[in-house]
């Protein structure tokens, strides 16, 4: 795969052969310790386990930031605010018609969440 086809829609991904050329050698290194801790070495099998978790809780913190970043970003930002603008404009709409509920959701979403500060 050339690098333009790495990301989607022809877009490469920065540092993706980098990235892909370490996982191919932390899952050698993961397999190489498995089978010599399976062949001989309870003790060395041991060591398998914990440098899973924290390579998983590393990718899983990762993972995280990424999806923060990509929340973030502008785009999402003018998305989420012309969905809370449709949303306010329903919840309007059933006030006027009588709902208490819409009542409601209108003065909390005008009173703002606790995070809206940050």
């Amino acid at each position: 795969m050339s690098e333009q086809q790495q990301g989607r829609k022809g877009q490469p991904i920065e540092g993706r052969a980098e990235l892909d050329a370490a996982w191919s050698r932390f899952r050698r290194a993961m397999i190489r310790l498995a089978r010599e801790g399976h062949r001989s070495d309870p003790a060395t099998l041991a060591k398998l386990t914990p440098i899973v978790a924290e390579a998983t809780a590393a990718l899983d913190r990762l993972t995280g930031e990424a999806h923060a970043a990509e929340n973030g970003s502008a785009r999402n930002r003018r998305l989420l605010e012309a969905e809370e603008q449709r949303v306010a404009k329903l919840l309007r709409k059933s006030a006027r018609q009588g709902s208490a509920g819409a009542v409601r959701m209108l003065r909390q979403m005008e009173k703002g969440r606790p995070d809206d500060a940050a």
